[in-house]
């Protein structure tokens, strides 16, 4: 039967009435309440109510992390339901079951069974949205680490400067980039939209290409040294920002400008050179999602189906 699949985003919800095979057969988009933990589950229940009829369970991919029993809020999510049990709180106002997952995870667990990773064993997904999320995916299944707290990407660290760490999730927050255009342009930050940003770096601009140019570099930082400690077949970058061309092609640019950086210092050179290094071993590349938007939908009917 018919499977009822929500996305819980910070800002939106978009859910579908998928079938088991991922036809999207119905699909909307709402605005996510979260002015009490009530209006927020009263939310989700009047929706799935309304698809009682046509589905006999409930998927859920959502922007906060869980505990480990994969069932309750706990950090990285809006504070008003941190700390309450999802699953259980769905499932006592609908009465059909449900599966939740990381919108992370899901991602990367909706290319790899049906989008730019299917083929893959061990792969790493990228999202990009207004801020950088991952999941990993290990022998053809979701790594969801001791804490269920992996794929932390933007709780990386790309380097060190006098003291001032260069955390991942503040260089590769898109929100962040946007602010800097509009402050160095002395426009409006509500006026320097996602799609303003791509018009000034198409026509040339040279703050919006150095920024963007900037924020590729630290995506591929954590992509790189991702690779390095799992030995991954398939790096996919999917998510809204993820259809721009701009941003996959700037990453394998900077993944390659590092990999000549290896020539460029001598005794990096002699150093690999003397241990025989297989350079191949080395040359990252990302390839661009096929899902994108859709990615966290996918995930979740296949975290469900999985179970």
């Amino acid at each position: 039967m018919n499977k009822l699949v929500f996305d819980i985003g910070g800002t939106n919800t978009k859910f579908a009435l998928m079938s088991e095979e991922g036809k999207i057969l119905e699909r909307e988009k709402v605005r996510t309440d979260y002015s009490s933990p009530d209006n927020f589950y009263s939310g989700i229940a009047g929706i799935a109510l309304k698809y009682k009829d046509r589905a006999d369970a409930v998927a859920i991919s959502t922007n906060g992390r869980m505990d480990m029993t994969n069932e309750v809020y706990r950090a990285y999510t809006i504070g008003t339901v941190a700390g309450t049990n999802l699953k259980e709180e769905v499932e006592k106002r609908v009465g059909l079951p449900v599966s939740i997952i990381n919108d992370g995870f899901a991602a990367a667990l909706g290319e790899f069974k049906c989008g730019a990773g299917k083929g893959s064993k061990n792969m790493l997904g990228i999202v990009l949205g207004s801020g950088m999320g991952g999941g990993i995916i290990l022998d053809g299944k979701v790594y969801a680490g001791s804490k269920n707290n992996s794929a932390m990407v933007f709780g990386m660290i790309n380097g060190v400067d006098g003291g001032k760490v260069d955390l991942a999730g503040v260089s590769t927050s898109f929100s962040m980039l946007l602010y800097k255009l509009a402050a160095i342009k002395q426009e409006a930050p509500e006026n320097m939209t996602g799609e303003r940003f791509f018009e000034l770096y198409e026509t040339g601009d040279e703050m919006a290409r150095m920024l963007l140019t900037g924020y590729c570099r630290s995506i591929a930082y954590t992509v790189y040294n991702s690779a390095m400690l799992l030995d991954l077949d398939c790096i996919v970058v999917t998510g809204g920002l993820a259809a721009r061309d701009a941003i996959i092609d700037g990453i394998n640019e900077s993944l390659q400008t590092m990999l000549g950086g290896f020539d460029a210092d001598p005794a990096t050179k002699m150093l690999l050179s003397m241990a025989n290094v297989d350079m191949n071993d080395f040359n990252i590349s990302v390839k661009k999602g096929e899902l994108l938007l859709d990615a966290n939908l996918y995930g979740a009917l296949y975290n469900l189906l999985d179970k």
